[in-house]
């Protein structure tokens, strides 16, 4: 079940009512599912008792699953929530899931806030087909694996940050893909949301300036093609040359149609005339 990423207002009403019938809340930090049950006892009609709280973590989650597996066969509801956005989502969820069908019990979807998609909406890229890696390993072996797959990915790529390894993590994109742009964005739907774009080279000075607190999504537009001159022929180029157009609009009208071409290498094509 999807919870809101901080706007309260976010949470829809359907959520609302399985929250207040269910017989148990599972999450991956019992504070959260505690914060939970507080704010649902606020509205609550009178008589209501709140749910009880399941752990699920991925560090134990074959023992949690077989706790939830037991109050699901003794026909308890259990609601599986985030600590904010939607679980399974970078969150551990797919295992408790997976078991649940193999043991035949029927499962239902919430739906509702998830950063990743909330970050793709106001991204400046376009987004057809993305790729999302959530949080990138620590360190050692997987994290340069991660990282490979970042940047030779050709589509748009969406990462989760926390604020302690934001610097090292714009650091290293700016080193491995230093002029594909990329969209940084903070505590997105709360009071001191932020956002920044630019090329990753420049990410890590631009948030050196800035506000390292909360959540963090970043999403890294598509690779650019190599061969973008040829991409695009001379009879495009010449055809909107004829039409008189500034170049910053003959750019644009490019960039619409081509997104995964260099912004500067196709303004270059009008901006000498």
């Amino acid at each position: 079940m999807a919870t809101p990423l901080g706007n309260l207002g976010d949470l829809s009403e359907r959520a609302r009512e399985v929250l207040s019938r269910v017989s148990f809340l599972a999450g991956e930090s019992s504070q959260a599912v505690l914060r939970w049950i507080e704010i649902l006892r606020k509205t609550a009609p009178d008589g209501w008792s709140p749910p009880g709280v399941l752990s699920y973590r991925e560090s134990s989650r074959e023992k949690d699953t077989g706790i939830i597996l037991e109050k699901l066969a003794q026909g308890l509801a259990v609601a599986l929530i985030s600590d904010a956005g939607t679980p399974g989502i970078s969150d551990p969820g797919w295992f408790l899931v997976r078991q649940t069908r193999l043991q035949g019990t029927s499962i239902w979807p919430v739906p509702g806030p998830c950063a990743a998609v909330a970050a793709l909406s106001v991204c400046p890229f376009p987004t057809r087909r993305f790729h999302f890696e959530g949080f990138l390993p620590h360190s050692g072996k997987q994290r340069k694996e991660a990282l490979s797959r970042v940047r030779e990915c050709s589509d748009t790529v969406v990462l989760y940050e926390s604020p302690h390894r934001l610097e090292k993590t714009l650091e290293e994109l700016g080193a491995l893909a230093p002029s594909r742009e990329l969209f940084v964005i903070r505590e997105m739907t709360k009071k001191f949301e932020e956002s920044w774009w630019g090329e990753s080279r420049e990410a890590a000075g631009a948030w050196a300036d800035k506000t390292v607190k909360g959540e963090f999504t970043l999403v890294l537009a598509p690779l650019a093609r190599e061969t973008e001159e040829e991409e695009l022929s001379p009879e495009t180029i010449d055809f909107l040359k004829g039409l008189g157009l500034p170049a910053k609009t003959a750019a644009g009208i490019v960039r619409h149609f081509h997104p995964g071409l260099s912004k500067k290498v196709v303004y270059h094509h009008f901006a000498n005339d």
